[in-house]
C-alpha cells in the first residue's frame, strides 16, 4: 500500500448511515465481534491459505477482523483499508496499543481503483459490502479483487439479505422501507426491493467475474429475547433505525412524526419477552486461476 492512500470526498460516499459517525463505529465494533462470532473461526474452510499469507480486509470498519487475523496469525501481514477517517484511526490505534505489528490500515474508497499492485495478496476478505456498494459496482469490485489476488489466491464475501427477520411487525415494516429506499438508489439486486437479494447472486458473480473452485456457507444469528445475541443485535437496530430515519423521511410519503413512531414500537417489541429473531449471513468463496494468461 502506498504511504498516502487517497482520501474519500463525501461525494464519493455511498454509505447510508455517517461512516465518521462515533456512534455508527460502537455499532460495527459490536456487530464484528457477533458476526465474527457466529461463523465460527476467521478462516472457516480457507484451509489452503499459506501460514504467512498476506491478507487484506476491504470496507474494514474499526479493524475487528483484521486485528484478530493478526493477532492469531502472527505471521501473516494484515492490511485493513476503509473509506472512513475515524474508523482508520481507531483501527491503528487499537493495534498500536495491543501491540500488534502485523497489521496496518488505511483510508481507501473500495468503490475505486484499489491502491495495491497486481497479485499482491493471498487473501481478500469482505463484509457486508451491501451497506455501500451499489449494485452496478459489484462487478468492477470483484474484478478490482481479482486483479490485486495472487494466482490461486482467495476472495471471499460474507453477505446477508435483510436486516433480521422477527416476529416484530414494526421491526418488519421498518425493514421493507429501508430496503425499498436503498433499492431505488440503486443497492441490492431485489427485482423489487423487499430484500438486498445479494446471497443469491454471489455464487453467480464470482463465476462471471473468473473466480473457480467456489464455495458457499451459511450462518445464522438467533437474536430472540432470551439469546445470547439479544442486547447487541438490539442496539444495532437502534442505531441503524435512528441513523436511517432522515433519509427514509425524505424518501417515503409517510410523515416524520409516523416514522418516528414505528421506530420507537420496534424497540418496545424488541423488548418483549416473546420476541423472536434471527439473522442470516451467506459466505462465498473463489479462487483466482493458477496461472495468469499473458495478453
Amino acid at each position: 500500500m502506498s504511504s498516502d492512500p487517497p482520501m474519500h470526498s463525501d461525494s464519493a460516499n455511498t454509505y447510508i448511515l455517517d461512516p465518521e459517525s462515533v456512534a455508527e463505529m460502537a455499532r460495527l465494533i459490536e456487530l464484528d465481534n457477533m458476526t465474527t462470532k457466529n461463523m465460527g473461526d476467521f478462516l472457516n474452510e480457507l484451509i489452503d491459505l499459506p501460514d504467512e499469507a498476506k491478507v487484506l480486509d476491504i470496507a474494514c470498519g474499526p479493524g475487528g477482523w483484521a486485528l484478530d487475523m493478526a493477532f492469531n496469525y502472527p505471521d501473516m501481514e494484515v492490511i485493513g483499508i476503509d473509506i472512513s477517517q475515524t474508523m482508520v484511526a481507531y483501527a491503528n490505534a487499537r493495534a498500536s496499543s495491543q501491540g500488534i505489528r502485523n497489521v496496518s490500515f488505511g483510508v481507501m474508497d473500495t468503490t475505486q481503483t484499489l491502491d495495491f499492485s497486481d497479485h499482491s495478496f493471498d487473501l481478500v476478505n469482505g463484509r457486508l459490502l451491501s451497506s455501500f456498494l451499489h449494485r452496478d459496482v459489484w462487478m468492477q469490485l470483484l474484478q478490482e479483487c481479482r486483479r490485486i489476488l495472487r494466482p490461486g489466491g482467495i476472495l471471499r464475501i460474507t453477505e446477508t439479505d435483510n436486516g433480521g427477520v422477527t416476529n416484530s411487525p414494526a421491526f418488519d415494516q421498518l425493514n421493507t422501507l429501508l430496503f425499498q429506499t436503498m433499492h431505488n438508489a440503486g443497492y441490492g439486486f431485489s427485482p423489487h426491493g423487499a430484500t438486498l437479494g445479494i446471497t443469491p447472486m454471489l455464487e453467480r458473480l464470482f463465476s462471471q467475474a473468473g473466480y473457480t473452485h467456489i464455495h458457499s456457507q451459511a450462518h445464522s444469528v438467533n437474536f430472540s429475547s432470551d439469546a445470547e445475541a439479544w442486547s447487541n443485535f438490539y442496539k444495532n437496530a437502534e442505531v441503524v433505525f435512528d441513523g436511517a430515519l432522515p433519509l427514509l423521511q425524505r424518501a417515503n410519503p409517510k410523515s416524520a412524526e409516523e416514522l418516528t413512531s414505528l421506530y420507537q414500537r420496534m424497540l418496545t417489541e424488541m423488548q418483549q419477552p416473546d420476541f423472536c429473531g434471527r439473522w442470516y449471513l451467506l459466505s462465498v468463496w473463489g479462487t483466482t486461476p493458477e496461472f495468469v494468461t499473458l495478453s
